[in-house]
């Protein structure tokens, strides 16, 4: 095959496919070797079963494959970033607490569907890889990596890579216990901090006290515009986010944390209310730094790209990349639901 030809070639210009499956949307773009993301996709995440969950990935990759055809830079690989509990030696999603995943060897059924070799990697740490390389956490020893989204992911970096651990989950704070009274959580658990602290919990929690259903970025407007109700919501969030980041802090001792996701979108308000708080919580050292993720929706996806050149062997790209400014596609955020369009089965 022309593909198993030129993996790993040294001077070859790679050109890879990156998806990232999150709980809401699949968000997926061609990436070239100068990093740049000259098409890209967007299409909403099927809650229905986990063949339909397979399939629009599966189709995603295929048109992307068939872009990268016609420009003439056939794709070399595909990284995957998917949320869920992830086994990234075996491609393997074994479970998630907002996806379909049983026991799918996602990497494999890509793959038969494909024809491109393909690599998978659990999504909070493509993000924090994205960000590690291009964004807020570039130039850093380590840092923590947040994800506030549908759920909350998270992950350590250290030297520039997220660590993994020995089930994937290193760093992971989405489902660590902060009430023990607390609300189930998609994870079999009670009182994560997912059932409180993501987007998906506010607007759920809103809903429960008031009848009303509403996104977690309305709730988040009633809070700073003075509704009670909304804004103690808001508060036990934060809350919540501290505890957990307090004791990750407390363990890696890292100097900086990097949030990102949707509900990173509440800037100062997310930031100046949870900075205190973090503090209050570390006695013996200093707290760390506070700062927005950079990349928004682009940061899974290009840490799925260096999953794929990592898969390549082409390290050598990805140490290139961390002295490139971040792609001017990814800066202007092509994933959001303005301007985009779904992928084609």
């Amino acid at each position: 095959m022309a593909i198993e030809a030129t993996v790993g070639e040294p001077g070859y210009p790679p050109a890879v496919i990156a998806i990232d499956v999150g709980g809401s949307s699949i968000k997926a773009a061609l990436v070239t070797s100068d990093s740049a993301m000259p098409a890209t996709r967007r299409a909403v995440t099927p809650q229905a079963d986990e063949t339909a969950l397979v399939n629009a990935v599966v189709a995603v990759a295929r048109e992307l494959a068939h872009v990268a055809e016609r420009g003439g830079t056939p794709a070399l690989a595909i990284g995957v970033a998917a949320a869920g509990i992830i086994d990234e030696v075996g491609g393997v999603a074994r479970q998630g607490a907002n996806l379909r995943w049983r026991d799918t060897a996602l990497s494999e059924r890509i793959e038969a569907g494909t024809g491109i070799p393909t690599t998978l990697m659990q999504d909070a740490r493509a993000a924090a890889q994205g960000e590690s390389i291009f964004g807020a956490g570039r130039g850093a020893d380590s840092f923590v990596s947040v994800i506030l989204g549908t759920g909350v992911g998270s992950a350590v970096v250290v030297d520039g890579r997220p660590l993994r651990g020995a089930h994937g989950l290193a760093g992971e704070i989405g489902h660590l216990r902060v009430d023990p009274n607390g609300l189930p959580c998609g994870c079999g658990g009670r009182g994560c901090v997912e059932t409180v602290a993501s987007a998906a919990a506010l607007s759920r929690r809103f809903e429960s006290a008031t009848g009303e259903r509403l996104p977690a970025e309305e709730v988040l407007r009633r809070a700073a515009g003075g509704d009670s109700l909304a804004g103690r919501l808001w508060s036990e969030a934060v809350l919540a986010l501290a505890d957990a980041l307090a004791a990750v802090v407390a363990v890696v001792d890292c100097g900086l944390v990097v949030v990102g996701g949707g509900m990173a979108a509440a800037g100062p308000q997310l930031l100046d209310q949870l900075r205190p708080e973090l503090a209050r919580r570390l006695t013996l050292s200093p707290p760390p730094a506070l700062a927005l993720a950079v990349l928004g929706n682009s940061a899974g996806v290009l840490g799925a790209a260096a999953g794929a050149l990592g898969l390549l062997g082409r390290d050598d790209v990805i140490r290139a990349w961390r002295e490139l400014p971040a792609p001017a596609a990814a800066v202007r955020d092509p994933f959001g639901v303005e301007g985009s369009r779904p992928a084609r089965a």
